[in-house]
């Protein structure tokens, strides 16, 4: 992907998405002995980075009678928001295990909504399915050029701050192979890390396996990043793009959730405060360094929280 490419969808999906904020973190930057940056991409539209694909994906396409997809419950937020301001008939399939919460969400942006496997990777089979139609639209969340050029233009974002280190959390992987593909296209030199927690860490297997790695069954509660497999676009940039790939577990992405919470007042998920766990386990590599967090989705609920407080640091 050349660098018009994201120039040229940021032109494209800027009156419908605007620039996310960059704060300084002080809190982080004392913890890590350097200069933190959060993106926030949780106060997008969807409250997640998702908002900037999706709408990419529509706009780049003849528009559509319906348009469908799957996700596990940001993607298809925001698809169901950018269907909306075009005034367009959405559905979206999602995994069985789906909270109530992400449910009503979806139904508030007028989606239609339709439950389906145990993971995300049987809702989209069935969605495929669903999609055949000629006046129907499937949108991938991550694996859709139109979807990776739309996450990558948060990198252009960024390209004035000189940063030397990132960290993104990996669901499909879309998110950070736009990010890396657009800083290779911008010649900057980062050293980029991806996230996952244990139990949906497909990216981490396949990169230590040499080939794509599927898992049998998504196993951690940061559902978002819940893909049991990659693909070969992703899988080959990410596996020559990323410095280093880690995992962490549920309750050290729980435990950053509430320390995130209570230094910066703001509620993030748990597929985006493992990056902050993951740098925590490497403190010793980032001192000095000028590091910016992609704070990537919000869509979780207080009571969410408190059963994983519960069932994750029993006494």
């Amino acid at each position: 992907m050349r660098l018009n490419d994201f120039k040229q969808t940021e032109e494209l999906i800027r009156p419908y998405v605007k620039p996310s904020p960059l704060i300084y973190s002080d809190w982080l930057s004392d913890l890590l002995s350097a200069e933190v940056y959060l993106k926030l991409e949780c106060l997008q539209p969807g409250n997640s980075f998702k908002i900037r694909g999706a709408t990419n994906a529509l706009l780049s396409n003849k528009r559509p009678e319906k348009v469908i997809t799957a996700s596990g419950g940001n993607h298809g937020l925001a698809v169901a928001y950018a269907c909306k301001q075009q005034n367009i008939a959405c559905l979206v399939v999602l995994p069985e295990y789906t909270s109530k919460y992400r449910i009503d969400l979806l139904q508030r942006f007028d989606a239609e909504v339709k439950l389906y496997g145990s993971a995300w990777d049987e809702a989209n089979e069935y969605a495929l399915k669903m999609a055949e139609d000629d006046d129907t639209l499937y949108i991938h969340p991550f694996a859709d050029k139109e979807v990776i050029l739309g996450q990558g233009t948060i990198a252009l974002e960024l390209q004035d701050e000189n940063f030397d280190t990132l960290f993104c959390s990996v669901g499909g992987g879309g998110l950070l192979t736009g990010i890396a593909l657009a800083f290779e296209a911008m010649d900057h030199d980062i050293d980029l890390y991806a996230v996952e927690t244990n139990g949906a860490e497909s990216l981490y297997q396949s990169i230590n396996a040499g080939k794509i790695v599927e898992l049998k069954a998504i196993t951690s509660i940061a559902k978002t990043l819940g893909a049991k497999k990659t693909v070969p676009f992703i899988f080959d940039n990410l596996s020559r793009l990323v410095k280093q790939s880690m995992v962490v577990d549920d309750s050290d992405a729980v435990h950053y959730l509430l320390e995130f919470l209570e230094n910066e007042k703001l509620l993030i998920e748990p597929a985006t405060s493992c990056t902050i766990a993951a740098a925590m386990e490497i403190k010793e590599k980032l001192m000095g360094k000028k590091i910016v967090f992609i704070i990537c989705g919000s869509n979780i609920s207080l009571s969410e929280v408190d059963q994983w407080k519960i069932n994750l640091f029993k006494s």
